[in-house]
């Protein structure tokens, strides 16, 4: 009897489980990553992909790929499970956009800094 009445309990739990909405905290989780990666860094490319230069001149891309969105170099895997995502300038911004079933999110990443042609070293300007 007890093992029925606690088989009962445990399937109401997982049946109410089920039930629960999504809340999607790890897409939030990671935009906040990518802007802590991105900040005060200069564009390269703003499309389907977003790909700028760090601190060390390193050429970094945030992309979609099958549906993950990635960072390269390397293949650091930043979120799953996703239909879609863009990145578009609005007022001197970087945005994120990013779909999951049927939901659209958008996330300020970055100040919109284009990377100048020619930098000078700072050894030349003494």
């Amino acid at each position: 009897m007890i093992i029925v009445l606690s088989l009962t309990g445990f399937y109401r739990i997982i049946a109410h489980s089920n039930q629960i909405s999504s809340y999607d905290e790890d897409i939030y989780i990671a935009a906040k990553q990518v802007s802590q990666y991105a900040i005060g860094s200069c564009y390269e490319e703003v499309d389907d992909s977003y790909t700028y230069y760090n601190f060390e001149q390193e050429e970094v891309t945030f992309e979609l790929n099958n549906r993950r969105l990635v960072k390269t170099p390397g293949f650091e895997i930043m979120l799953t499970n996703i239909d879609n995502l863009y990145f578009v300038i609005e007022n001197n911004n970087i945005y994120m956009n990013i779909e999951r079933s049927e939901r659209e999110y958008r996330f300020l990443v970055n100040y919109a800094k284009e990377k100048e042609e020619e930098d000078i070293p700072d050894e030349e300007l003494e």
